[in-house]
Parts: structure tokens; C-alpha cells; sequence
């Protein structure tokens, strides 16, 4: 059973830790009983993550059905949304690639050692807080922040977050904390107990898109006196899930055929293939006043994470049975720690930190991945306030097994009354992936060359302002990056008479010069957070890349994001019989022509396809887009519990005339991903019910 101890989520009874995320605004408190007598929690440490929560709610409490798609909501976002519920989709923050954020939760990395790809399809949102966006400690050029919940209520709570949808998709989440009062040689203190577990199927809408199991199991055992704390915290996450290779129509039928569903449930191609992942993490936390002279506690954590990796390239279910097993696996054991101290001198709100990480592979059947890698970070951070001025410093030094490379930010903000201006400037570099690094026969070519500069140094600038007076808001963004060596991913151009927009095996490569992109992003909204009424809320994002024409591989990553691309939302609040507090809004995304990203099978990552034939069925010129969807949503909350209904890409639906299945509407269908295209008209049910006592 995983125990999970959280000394530094939030402090007991409703003292807020801000270690990662803001507290817990959302959760109800329905006890009425005093506290007086418990002790406080030690003082906490400010966080890495910057910024607002990307949402204004846990995600156990959004229609969102991953941690991705929470983190798309946030404004300059492209999500390449692979469809199928629990697939890798990819997130690209103002332009950069998906491959260059990095997750952390509460502090410690929660990422693929083998491919580097943030793992945010193993999480289970129930129980986490809202996500942010800042500085990545690991000198990335992104860093998703996130932490898990606090269950701060003074009753014993149970929580279930329940799913289901016209894809055959069966989610439960079921999470469960309660609190006691426990003294330790005579000392008061609070023991918090908490447990969660989810479990999840889905069948897919085309062969091979199949969730076939998934079961992630937490826990935390957290002990807490009024000047230290000690938690133990668990997850495991268990998985294994369809890796088809795209879906093509059959020979001699048009392309929509694709979207004729039963007709086409069997168009995947490589339906058979699957993979597996098997992650454990095991954290230990302690913040205590360690260092003479400070008042502010040390925050010190080590995990061990078990991570097992698996492909399984499929064939026939007969020859797998009788033939030779082809899986490639491979298990591996990591060590990770981490300190952190914060101190005041004056007017500076100093953090200081330490972290590394130690990668052994204890299995495996793939040459190129043995021994062992590891890592060591330094950071700092500086806040200071001059006068309306507000200033915040980062800096840090970064060292592997393979590289060695610097990070810096500055960020600088200012209100003047219903305006606020702010500008950033970072720089940042990135370790490269094993795979990318050693290959994976068969399936990566790893780089030829070893990089004369820093792991592929990403130079960021920005500068926006906010304007906010009821009922409008406003904000606009201008943004511009460079990135040195820039290193990904790319598909080879496919053999003659290909039909799958999909290469078995890819290439990693990378620019001889750098990659310069501007753009900026304007977001807006009227009446956003009105109880009552009508409201609207939008965002858009323009990009261009400047030197696209340096050379090949400069026009193909290029290509890989649209010219320009957005989100928005309308809809109306309103109350029904006195308790059905309803949200009932239309959502719609939109992007313009691209040639988007190939989804590689065997790593999960999101590849450069070739410069032409990005959809071979389609011919070698043609490119995806434009396109987009639009989903009609209803939540509503009743005496606690949040029902959720959804009908998603409404407008995608295709069958000839005369046909029993759904007519054509406004489009014969949507995909972002050539070709995996996102399930039309998908009907989706949720309900999220807390539980007191």
C-alpha cells in the first residue's frame, strides 16, 4: 500500500505551504470545531514556479481529462492532441517544441530517463494541485511546477472523480485523508493519513488506441510539530497502451473514409503495437531549522524511482504468440535529492538550492542503453520590491555525465493602477535525451556529433502588459526566442508508395545555426469571473519563425507550429431550482495550415515530419489545416458534488448520404497529429463528489 507522508503540501489546519502551487482555494471546510490548541506549521519556502495557477481550480474539479490538457489552458499554448484518452499529447509553450519543458512535482523531477519527455499521462489529477508555469531548476527552457494536494479540511474527507465517455473510457479516482492529534514525548503534533488510487480503461475508436490498463496508486503519511515536519509520500503508476501508427483509408477509397466510423475502426496501421510503463517514486521530505542563526526551515528530500520501460512493435496476435518475443524493455533505478534554505538580508528574499539525480539501468535488452547517467543542479533566487517595482533573480549552474551549462532570469513587474507591465528575460539550456544521445536501435540514430555549445542554449525575451477593470480584461504579450544547436527529432523522407504519415525509425539532428522565432499573444475576457450572466473569454497566438529559409531542417521545425492559433469560450451562468449552480458554455480552438508533428510510436515523442508527403494518402504538397473544433460543455454544482457533460468536436462527423450512421456536418473531421484524428461528437460524463466523515 503506498503511505505518503506530506509535511510541505499545505500545513495543518489551513496554514498555506506555498513550497509549490498556491493553497487549496477550492476545497471545502464544513467543520466548525477550534484549532487553537494545534501546532502551527513551520515557516515555508517561496517556490521556483512563477505566475498564476493555470487554472483557478484543482483539476479534480475541471472537465479536463489530463494534466496536459489543464496546461494547454494556459495563454501562447498549442496542444498537439493525439485524441485517444491517455495518449502523450504534446505541449508547446510560445513556441518552443514539446520536448523542452520538464515536470516537477513537489521539487523532484517526473520525467521519461530514457526519452526526457515530461510523463504528464502517468499522473492522476485528483490529486493534485493546479499546475504552474516558471523557472525550470533543472536549467530547461520550461518548468511545469505542480504539487500534491493538501486535504486541509479538518473532517476526514473521501473524494471519487468519476468518468465516462462514448470512447469506451471507464475512470475512477477515489482519494481518502483524514487528520489526528498525536503527541511525541509530550509535544502536540498532527499525524494526516492519506491514500488514493485510480484506475482507468478506455477502447478506443480506432484499433490500437485502447488504454488497456492503467492503475496509479498514492499515498502520504505526513507527522507535523510547530517548528518541524516529516511526510513520506508514494506514487506508482502502472500502464500499458496502444501504439498504433496513424490511421490511412483503405486502398482506393478517399481519405474522409478515415472518419467513417464503424466502417473505418480498423484503418490503424501497426494496431497491435503497445507500451508499457511501470514508474514507482518514493519521497522522503524533512523542513526543519537546521542552520544556526536561521529562523526560516531547511527543506531536504530524497526519492528512489523504479522506472520500467517496455515496446512492443506487435505483429500478428499468432506470430506473438508462437514467435520470438520482440519487446524491447528496459529497467532502470534512480536516486534523486534535494535541499533548499531561504533567508532575508534586508530587502532580498534570498532562496538557495541544491538537487541531482543518478540514473542506473539495473535491465536491458537495448545496446546502446547501459551504465549509468547523472546530474547536479545549483540555483538561486533574489525577490526584492523597489518601491512599485517588483524584481525577481534567478541563476544557476548545471552539470552531467555529458554537459555543462548555465541558466539566468530576470523577471520585472509593475502595477500602475488598473495597468501592469511586466518584461522577462532568461537563458536556459537542455541536457540531451539517452536516446537522443545513444540511440535506440532500430528506432532513434542518435546524434553524429557531440555539441560544441551548451546542450542546445535557449536565449528567451518578453514583455507584456495587463489591464483589468470589471467587466474587461486585457493582456497582451510579446515574445521572442533563440535557440542554439537546435536539436530534435526529425522523420526520414518515407520510401516510395508509403501511405502511413509514421517512420519506425527517426533521427536525431540538429541545426548548424540557431533558430529564431518572435510572436506574441493576446488574451481578453468580459464579465470572466461573473457569478451570474453572460461572460466570453478568448486567446490567440501569432508566430513566425525568422530565418525559416537558413535551411532545411530550419524550414521543417518551422512548419511544425501554425502561423497563428486560439482558443475561446462563451457561455452563461445561471441557477435552477435554488441548488444547480450551472456553467453552460461553448468552447472552440482553431489553428491555421501546418504540417504539425508525427507521433513516433516506440518513444512517445512528437517528431519532425518530413519536409513533404506530411500526409502520403493526401499527396506530397499537402498540409494539414486549417482546421479546428468546437465542444459544448454544461458543469453543474449540486450540494457539493460538480457534475460535468460534454459533446466534443460537435462539428466532426462524416457518412455518404443515405447511411445509417451520422451525416456530414460542417467538416468530414479534425486531427492536429496527421493522422490521428480526434473522435467526433464524443460524448463525455464526469462527476466529482467530495465526502465528509
Amino acid at each position: 500500500m503506498l503511505l505518503l507522508i506530506g509535511a510541505g503540501d499545505q500545513a495543518a489546519y489551513g496554514q498555506t505551504d506555498t513550497t509549490a502551487t498556491p493553497p487549496d482555494t477550492v476545497a471545502a471546510d464544513s467543520s466548525k470545531k477550534g484549532t487553537a490548541s494545534l501546532p502551527s506549521s513551520p515557516q515555508t519556502l517561496p517556490s521556483l514556479g512563477r505566475g498564476r495557477p493555470i487554472v483557478d481550480s484543482r483539476p479534480a474539479i475541471t472537465p479536463h481529462t489530463g494534466v496536459e490538457h489543464v496546461i494547454a489552458q494556459q495563454p501562447g499554448s498549442f496542444l498537439y492532441d493525439l485524441g485517444a484518452v491517455g495518449w502523450p499529447h504534446g505541449w508547446s509553450p510560445a513556441g518552443l517544441g514539446p520536448h523542452r519543458s520538464r515536470l516537477w512535482i513537489n521539487g523532484h523531477p517526473y520525467n521519461s530517463p530514457l526519452t526526457g519527455r515530461a510523463r504528464f499521462d502517468l499522473l492522476p489529477p485528483s490529486f493534485l494541485q493546479s499546475p504552474r508555469v516558471g523557472t525550470d531548476p533543472g536549467g530547461a527552457a520550461v518548468g511545469v511546477h505542480t504539487a500534491w494536494r493538501a486535504y486541509d479540511q479538518r473532517r476526514p474527507i473521501t473524494e471519487l472523480r468519476f468518468r465516462r465517455d462514448s470512447n469506451g473510457q471507464s475512470a475512477i479516482e477515489v482519494g481518502h485523508s483524514q487528520k489526528h492529534r498525536l503527541s511525541v514525548f509530550g509535544a502536540p503534533g498532527v499525524l494526516q493519513a492519506s491514500i488514493g488510487y485510480g484506475g482507468r480503461a478506455t477502447e478506443g475508436f480506432y484499433v490500437g488506441d485502447d488504454l488497456r490498463r492503467e492503475r496509479r496508486l498514492w499515498g502520504r503519511v505526513r507527522y507535523q510539530r510547530a517548528d518541524w515536519a516529516v511526510e513520506i509520500t508514494d506514487l506508482a503508476s502502472r500502464r500499458r497502451i496502444g501504439a498504433h501508427s496513424g490511421v490511412v483509408p483503405p486502398e482506393g477509397q478517399p481519405f474522409s473514409t478515415i472518419y467513417r466510423l464503424p466502417f473505418c475502426e480498423s484503418c490503424s496501421q501497426n494496431a497491435n503495437a503497445s507500451r508499457r510503463t511501470f514508474r514507482n517514486d518514493l519521497t522522503i521530505r524533512l523542513r526543519a531549522p537546521l542552520v544556526p542563526g536561521l529562523d526560516a526551515p531547511t527543506d531536504v528530500s530524497v526519492t528512489w524511482t523504479s522506472n520500467t520501460f517496455d515496446f512492443d512493435p506487435g505483429g500478428s496476435p499468432s506470430s506473438a504468440a508462437s514467435g520470438p518475443d520482440t519487446t524491447w524493455s528496459v529497467v532502470m533505478n534512480g536516486g534523486h535529492g534535494r535541499v533548499q534554505q531561504s533567508l532575508r538580508l534586508g530587502t532580498h528574499a534570498l532562496t538557495l538550492g541544491a538537487q541531482g539525480s543518478l540514473w542506473q539501468v539495473e535491465r536491458s535488452n537495448v545496446a546502446s542503453v547501459d551504465g549509468r547517467r547523472w546530474s547536479a543542479h545549483v540555483f538561486a533566487r533574489d525577490s526584492l520590491a523597489l518601491g512599485r517595482h517588483r524584481l525577481t533573480l534567478d541563476a544557476g549552474w548545471h552539470t552531467t555525465s555529458d554537459h555543462m551549462y548555465p541558466s539566468a532570469a530576470v523577471e520585472w513587474a509593475r502595477p500602475t493602477g488598473a495597468v501592469e507591465w511586466s518584461a522577462s528575460l532568461s537563458m536556459s539550456g537542455q541536457r540531451r535525451s539517452w536516446f537522443s544521445a545513444d540511440g535506440f536501435p532500430g528506432f532513434v540514430r542518435p546524434l553524429s556529433d557531440e555539441s560544441t555549445v551548451s546542450a542546445g542554449g535557449v536565449l528567451r525575451a518578453g514583455a507584456g502588459m495587463a489591464y483589468q477593470a470589471e467587466p474587461f480584461d486585457v493582456s497582451v504579450k510579446g515574445f521572442a526566442h533563440q535557440i542554439r544547436e537546435a536539436a530534435d527529432l526529425f522523420a526520414p523522407p518515407l520510401p516510395l508508395g508509403s501511405r502511413v504519415a509514421s517512420a519506425d525509425s527517426v533521427i536525431a539532428r540538429r541545426t548548424s545555426t540557431p533558430v529564431r522565432r518572435i510572436g506574441a499573444t493576446i488574451s481578453g475576457g468580459w464579465r470572466r469571473s461573473a457569478a451570474r450572466g453572460l461572460y466570453a473569454t478568448g486567446t490567440g497566438t501569432v508566430l513566425r519563425t525568422l530565418n525559416a529559409d537558413a535551411s532545411t531542417l530550419h524550414t521543417r521545425l518551422a512548419d511544425t507550429l501554425p502561423t497563428l492559433h486560439g482558443r475561446g469560450r462563451i457561455g452563461v451562468r445561471f441557477v435552477v431550482f435554488q441548488d444547480l449552480t450551472t456553467d453552460l458554455y461553448l468552447q472552440a480552438r482553431g489553428w491555421t495550415q501546418m504540417s504539425s508533428r508525427w507521433f513516433h510510436p516506440p518513444t512517445g515523442r512528437l517528431v519532425v515530419p518530413p519536409a513533404t508527403n506530411v500526409v502520403p494518402t493526401l499527396g506530397p504538397q499537402f498540409r494539414p489545416g486549417p482546421n479546428g473544433t468546437l465542444d459544448v460543455h454544461a458543469e453543474i454544482e449540486l450540494r457539493g458534488a460538480t457534475l460535468f457533460f460534454a459533446v466534443e468536436n460537435v462539428q466532426s462527423s462524416f457518412a455518404p448520404a443515405g447511411s445509417s450512421e451520422q451525416q456530414a456536418t460542417l467538416t468530414p473531421g479534425t486531427y492536429v497529429v496527421p493522422v490521428y484524428p480526434l473522435p467526433a461528437r464524443q460524448f463525455r460524463f464526469g462527476v466529482h463528489w467530495p465526502i465528509f466523515d
